[in-house]
């Protein structure tokens, strides 16, 4: 298979974030069959991780309300009621929407002439919010597979070489991934031209899009259009983005796929833990959106008291995620962070965040009593256990003193071993497990070992 344009594969089976990260996550290589949206396998195609960002949706009777005002559905739903009353000529017909109409079985040619097929009835009550979304859905995966081909197909057929398939799973999986701020289309245009002229020399290549152009329209302009009037994107300002139906038609499709896509509430019915969602799956961005909506219903000082104490509940992951969160607030956390100074889950964070509060460095050997830096012993557990978790075998653990005192500040560590040997930490022992078997460093592998033995015969002990 030849090597492509980076913004090739960008558009048609890339995952981009925004445009800085093009090269980064472009995918390998086109298919030579174009996938429809139905076979596609998203996180194959675009290289996708297996937790996504958390989108934000409407309930399912407010989503169901949206695909009822669908006009694509009722200009495919007003040409099925005209070919039962009366004789209408393919020709008079809009190629596109007479192309949806086929596939969708609700009206077949007859000569010159259309009939109802089948299933021209299948639109006609939609009252019941399952079945509005299933028609809604169908017709999205159809606008997506068919647009840019059916209006090729149409007179004039032109252009020839363009490769004009296969665009629009790509189109609405990169809207996805940039749900709340949309994509340029501008950027979508010009990755568009690109990929479908990947394959022709650049005269060749601007001669047959000119005359594709001249003869349907911009392709890019022509799939968001339909898009539009189905109700899954708006574009304004330059900017394309899905709508809360196409953000829907998508995440089903990529849970389809087995990966999962978090739903967010309302902002004032967030937990702390959808916070931590989207610290460890959204972009900054995000975060930074869903904090201040978040804590503006309830203040910052009690925002970071309620954050704090889902931090001293969770595990370490959760829990250095939930520390960076509070870390934002800023001076207005400064209460919680001296409450924080009574648990022992919280207190290795709570006293260096109090110093830089105070204008003080975290580091300096000079600090008020209440804020030397104690508690290491946590800290090394917090910090190294979600590492623990994994299953290393033998591969050799990259793991050495200066590693250890970098993220505690001890200078040996055989007493905070012998402290995590003592902790009710849950990842405590096997991190000492961890350390003993791939530090690289011999004196630190043994003292960890050591402390590892110790902490399960106190934990059988207890037992």
């Amino acid at each position: 298979m030849a090597d492509k344009n980076p913004l090739i594969l960008d558009f048609r089976n890339g995952r981009v974030l925004d445009g800085a990260d093009l090269d980064e996550h472009y995918a390998s290589g086109l298919d030579d069959e174009p996938a429809t949206w139905d076979d596609i396998d998203l996180e194959d195609a675009f290289d996708l991780p297996p937790v996504l960002p958390p989108v934000r949706l409407p309930e399912e009777a407010e989503l169901a309300a949206q695909a009822r005002r669908s006009a694509l559905l009722a200009d495919l739903r007003a040409l099925a009621d005209e070919v039962r009353k009366t004789t209408v000529q393919t020709a008079a017909v809009n190629p596109v929407l007479l192309r949806l109409a086929e596939e969708a079985e609700l009206v077949e040619r007859d000569g010159e002439d259309l009939a109802p097929s089948e299933d021209a009835g299948w639109l006609d009550d939609l009252a019941d919010d399952s079945d509005a979304l299933d028609a809604w859905e169908y017709t999205f995966a159809e606008v997506l597979d068919i647009t840019l081909e059916a209006a090729g197909d149409s007179d004039p057929v032109v252009a020839d070489d363009l490769d004009l398939e296969g665009h629009g799973p790509a189109l609405v999986t990169r809207l996805f991934l940039s749900w709340r701020d949309g994509v340029r289309i501008t950027e979508l245009a010009g990755a568009l031209r690109d990929a479908a002229t990947a394959d022709l020399p650049a005269e060749e290549a601007d001669r047959q899009w000119q005359k594709w152009v001249d003869a349907h329209g911009d392709p890019l302009r022509l799939l968001l259009g339909q898009l539009e009037r189905l109700g899954a994107v708006s574009a304004t300002d330059d900017v394309a983005r899905l709508e809360p139906l196409g953000v829907q038609a998508v995440r089903s499709k990529l849970e389809r796929d087995h990966l999962f896509v978090p739903v967010l509430p309302a902002p004032d019915k967030m937990t702390p833990n959808d916070l931590v969602l989207v610290r460890m799956h959204g972009s900054d961005d995000d975060l930074e959106a869903e904090l201040a909506s978040w804590t503006d219903s309830r203040g910052e000082e009690q925002a970071a008291r309620e954050l704090l104490a889902f931090a001293a509940d969770g595990n370490a992951a959760t829990r250095t995620a939930t520390i960076t969160i509070v870390s934002r607030l800023g001076q207005a956390a400064e209460p919680a962070w001296r409450e924080a100074l009574d648990r022992v889950e919280l207190r290795c964070y709570a006293k260096p965040q109090l110093a830089k509060l105070a204008g003080l460095d975290p580091e300096s050997t000079d600090l008020p009593a209440e804020l030397e830096r104690a508690d290491i012993a946590w800290l090394i557990a917090d910090t190294f256990g979600p590492f623990s978790h994994f299953d290393l075998g033998q591969q050799t653990f990259p793991f050495d003193f200066a590693e250890l005192k970098r993220v505690s500040g001890i200078e040996k560590p055989d007493e905070a071993f012998e402290a995590m040997a003592r902790l009710d930490h849950p990842d405590a022992e096997a991190v000492l497990t961890m350390i003993g078997r791939h530090a690289s460093d011999k004196a630190t592998a043994k003292a960890a070992r050591r402390a590892a033995y110790k902490a399960s015969t106190r934990r059988a002990a207890r037992r």
